[in-house]
């Protein structure tokens, strides 16, 4: 799938322009790191990224996932333009109509792993949460799904690997609501202090994430320290 997102990258040269959007990260001098630990990952595979949480750390109705794979150390959530997502790989005609605007998907994976030691080659970075962050993705994530009528994200297919299925977003992909801009809002939500505004590409989101973890070091006291 990697290579697939790598592609897409030469066929939609149009999007460039959104690429001199401005780094938009703030500081966060007086959260508090956690005692527990509580992190969340983004995941750069060099067209898309992912956004990894411990499985320890789902709260509320999303902790189902738990019981769907069950022994899962740790989720993916992965979002992007259904067709384009659940394409074959070559399908060339997918690759050209993948930036048009359509229903969307959220890949789920269950990891055996930490994220950041799940990929080969795909840089990680890992940003400690202040307390009620991980409370907060919990609710951002399960609102990203359509529901069903049980009560439960809607399934819609297995995933292309073992320990992943499709589930049907709540929300459209459009080119101002991308993978990458969704990543960014989850982080948002988690209150890690990126903000998605102008997200288009990867490189965008991981910038400010990489910022961003710089921002909030802890100290010894255990609070965040900030830096210019």
């Amino acid at each position: 799938m990697t290579d697939r997102f790598r592609l897409l990258s030469t066929l939609v040269p149009v999007l460039v322009l959104a690429a001199c959007a401005s780094s938009s990260v703030t500081c966060e001098r007086s959260g508090a790191v956690p005692a527990n630990g509580a992190v969340v990952y983004v995941i750069d595979h060099g067209w898309h990224t992912d956004i990894g949480v411990p499985a320890a750390e789902l709260s509320g109705p999303i902790s189902l996932f738990r019981e769907v794979f069950p022994g899962a150390r740790a989720f993916v959530f992965s979002y992007g333009k259904r067709t384009f997502m659940e394409a074959p790989a070559g399908d060339w005609a997918e690759y050209s109509f993948g930036p048009l605007p359509g229903p969307a998907t959220i890949l789920v994976t269950g990891l055996g792993v930490a994220p950041d030691g799940a990929y080969d080659h795909a840089p990680t970075v890992m940003l400690a949460l202040s307390p009620g962050g991980a409370r907060a993705l919990s609710e951002f994530l399960w609102h990203e799904f359509q529901i069903d009528q049980n009560g439960r994200p809607a399934l819609i297919d297995r995933g292309p690997f073992p320990g992943s299925l499709f589930y049907a977003a709540a929300r459209g992909y459009t080119l101002a609501h991308t993978c990458n801009a969704w990543s960014a809002e989850a982080l948002e939500a988690a209150g890690v202090g990126v903000r998605p505004a102008g997200v288009v590409f990867a490189h965008q989101i991981m910038d400010r994430a990489r910022a961003a973890a710089l921002c909030r070091v802890p100290t010894p006291d255990g609070t965040a320290r900030g830096e210019d």
